[in-house]
């Protein structure tokens, strides 16, 4: 009794059950068990899955006959996007959310004698509208007005940018962004936005330009200290444990992500075309996955280079993940404007040094004391080469034992998730305290 409830509302599933989760939803659910390690705050959570259909006492799952709609791009789960909905379609999926939003609040304060004090909308398109509706019929049932923060994501911003620019228009025609205007959120319904970039929050304001700045929160992502943290492991007994026939190496590139064009794989295994060739033998894991033609797409492209050294994992749990990244000399993510780069920093925490390109994210935290940022370019056969560069002379200087320890303490220090959500309250406390 007492304590301080906070609802959350995510878009995309956790990775439970054996489903594998996009980078937001990993986020909302390391946000919700920080919460919850905090002392006198609760937190509740709901978020949509085809497949699962947990129900406990502080999480419950929207549960979908269909893919979980998403805005841009891919994710480990679906490729059903909001613009392939009907009308009636989307005003069906808001009106069940907003009803099961409500019943699940309500049975929350009824369990616990609590109220809430504060809402959370991940992604700024759906959930902050449907956030917006439940407290006001809440005001309306006589219940205080709760702030509502909206933790704006990548994918969200990037469809209303293509349909702002026109770009597209046989796919992003412009559907939801005069949709967002139209239901006044930003600024009318949300009062906090946070973000884990600052090229994020400049995408945000870019397509918001009328939200307070002052109002806008700079939230560095955080990591599971749990699970990702150094080990002395021997690498070639590690990855032995994640797939069979690993070649014999001397070094080892790891890479994690989805397979989508933007995370630019292919910059890494045209890279791999080059060090495969040189007297040391480095072999390059893979983790991750996508749509079956873009996974397709990657192995015809080693086949075409005649890469010897390559192995995919496919998508794993975090635990498989954190042994990749300990067993490995570099982590190697060469993305386009990332938009904040969580495999980094899981990379770093378990002691190895990391190499992006110079946009994005990780220009905020990737410092030449935990890797290097290679220079963006548009240019593929470029940007691999630049990877090659900067592979070798990670090699060359030893960085997993100069780089590896202090990136591991940098990231515990400065990027665990109970350091985020703490810091993010005290935020929006300061934002929204008269």
């Amino acid at each position: 009794m007492g304590d301080r409830l906070i609802f959350q509302l995510g878009t995309n599933n956790w990775q439970r059950g054996g489903e594998f989760a996009p980078g937001s939803g990993i986020l909302h659910e390391a946000h919700h068990r920080a919460y919850n390690e905090i002392d006198g705050v609760r937190a509740y959570s709901m978020y949509p899955s085809r497949v699962q259909r947990f129900r406990e006492e502080d999480v419950r799952v929207f549960e979908l006959d269909h893919d979980i709609p998403i805005c841009e791009s891919v994710s480990p789960v679906s490729s059903y996007r909001w613009h392939a909905m009907s009308p009636e379609e989307v005003d069906a999926y808001r009106a069940r959310l907003t009803r099961e939003v409500t019943a699940f609040m309500d049975e929350v304060e009824q369990n616990t004698g609590d109220e809430f004090g504060l809402a959370i909308a991940h992604h700024a398109f759906m959930n902050p509208v449907v956030m917006r509706d439940v407290i006001a019929a809440r005001v309306e049932a006589g219940k205080p007005r709760i702030p509502l923060v909206c933790f704006v994501h990548g994918t969200e911003l990037k469809m209303f940018a293509k349909e702002q620019a026109g770009q597209e228009p046989e796919e992003f025609p412009l559907r939801f962004l005069p949709f967002m205007q139209e239901e006044t959120i930003f600024p009318g319904g949300v009062d906090v936005v946070a973000s884990i970039s600052s090229e994020q929050i400049e995408a945000f304001e870019a397509v918001f330009p009328e939200f307070p700045r002052d109002r806008v929160v700079l939230s560095h992502n955080g990591y599971n200290d749990r699970v990702f943290r150094e080990s002395d492991a021997d690498p070639t007994r590690a990855l032995a444990g994640l797939a069979d026939d690993v070649p014999e190496f001397d070094a080892v590139v790891a890479f994690c992500g989805k397979f989508a064009d933007w995370k630019r794989l292919d910059a890494l295994l045209r890279a791999a075309a080059t060090y495969e060739r040189e007297d040391r033998r480095i072999v390059t894991v893979v983790a991750g996955g996508g749509p079956e033609e873009q996974q397709r797409a990657m192995r015809d492209l080693v086949a075409e280079l005649g890469l010897q050294r390559v192995v995919f994992l496919g998508p794993r749990q975090q635990e498989d993940l954190a042994t990749m990244f300990a067993a490995a000399d570099v982590g190697v993510f060469p993305s386009y404007r990332e938009p904040f780069g969580l495999v980094f920093l899981e990379c770093m925490a378990c002691g190895t040094p990391v190499i992006g390109a110079d946009s994005g994210g990780p220009r905020d935290f990737v410092t030449p004391e935990v890797g290097v940022l290679v220079p963006e370019t548009d240019d593929r056969q470029a940007l691999a080469d630049s990877v090659v560069a900067a592979i070798d002379r990670a090699l060359d200087e030893d960085w997993k034992h100069t780089k590896g320890p202090g990136a591991a303490a940098y990231a515990r220090e400065k990027f665990s998730v109970v350091r985020q959500v703490s810091d993010l309250l005290a935020e929006v406390d300061r934002l929204t305290t008269d």
